[in-house]
Parts: structure tokens; C-alpha cells; sequence
């Protein structure tokens, strides 16, 4: 999908950051790949290949993405698993917990339900509500890049197909936007 809903994985993860991290290129990394195979062994197989030549475990993941997605194995958005996700994201004032208790009731009336799960404490307080048609939402709060302030994660998982994305993302984008 390249109607600016999703961003493909190059276009937030740039050539010049992947060399500094894995010491080659993007385009470098694909080649080796293709020679591995890649286009037939699969998402796993590949990260861990990428792991063996000292790729740290993050970057593999990416770089993995990157080549699924450039040698048309994958489209933005998709997941290894063929399901599709989309994520949204806010900064807000406020203490982690705090703004989780502020979340819950908000996306609970928007979708009808209460969460299926809440995880407490630590870094990343947690809710996750998931839908009779197993799509489900994640929502995490986590320490903001300014003092003081929280970062509001949202993602939207196991959509069926490419076409939900648009309306799934606006959705997620519209309820952070009313906090």
C-alpha cells in the first residue's frame, strides 16, 4: 500500500542509519540474501541468518522487512503471518499509569467492550481489547521524549486484508486525537 496510509519499512528505516548500525547497506544486505535463497526461506530464516553475521537481533528484523518488502514478498503493513496491522501514536502530559486509566474508558466506549487484558507497571503499561473476528488493539504507554510527558502507542492487529488498513488507522489516529 503506497497511498501515504502506510509507510513502507525503507521509508522509515533509511539506507544510512542501516549501514551505521550493520556496517552494509540495504541494498548490500540483498544481494546476500538472494544468494542465501531469500526469496524462498522464509522471514525466520532469514533473521536469523542476518543474527549469524552479527546483525543485532533489532536490525535483523528490519533488514528482513526491507528485502521482504523490496522483492515484493510482503506489502507495508503486513505481517509475516499474511494479517495486516497499522499503529498510530500521540504524546501527551502526564505519568504512565495515569494515562493508560484515562485511555481505557475512552477506547472501551468507542469499541463497545472492555479491555481482554490490562498489564500494570513497568515501563509499558498495557491494554489490549481483541474482537470476536480476532482482530484485536494494543494499546502501551511509555515514557515520553520530554519530561513529564507519555507516549501513547496504538496498533491495530490481525486485519484480514490490505483494504481495512485505511479505515483502521484513521480510527486508531481519531481516538488519540480526542484524548
Amino acid at each position: 500500500m503506497t497511498d501515504g496510509t502506510v509507510r513502507s519499512h525503507t521509508q522509515g528505516m533509511g539506507a544510512d542509519r542501516v549501514l551505521a548500525a550493520t556496517g552494509r547497506s540495504p541494498d548490500d544486505w540483498y544481494e546476500l540474501i538472494d544468494g542465501i535463497g531469500g526469496r524462498t526461506i522464509g522471514h525466520p530464516a532469514i533473521a536469523t541468518w542476518l543474527v549469524d553475521q552479527g546483525v543485532e537481533p533489532w536490525w535483523a528484523q528490519g533488514v528482513t522487512i526491507g528485502y521482504e518488502q523490496t522483492r515484493g514478498l510482503r506489502i507495508p503493513g503486513q505481517r509475516s503471518d499474511g494479517t495486516f496491522a497499522v499503529s498510530a501514536s500521540r504524546q501527551v502530559p502526564g505519568e504512565r499509569e495515569a494515562v493508560l486509566d484515562r485511555i481505557v474508558p475512552v477506547f472501551s466506549a468507542a469499541f463497545g467492550l472492555a479491555p481482554t487484558s490490562e498489564r500494570r507497571g513497568g515501563k509499558r503499561p498495557s491494554a489490549r481489547w481483541t474482537f470476536p473476528d480476532r482482530e484485536s488493539v494494543l494499546v502501551t504507554t511509555e515514557d515520553g521524549s520530554r519530561a513529564d510527558t507519555v507516549r501513547i502507542a496504538t496498533q491495530r492487529e490481525r486485519l484480514v486484508g490490505p483494504d481495512r488498513m485505511p479505515d483502521a488507522k484513521a480510527e486508531l489516529q481519531g481516538l488519540l486525537a480526542g484524548l
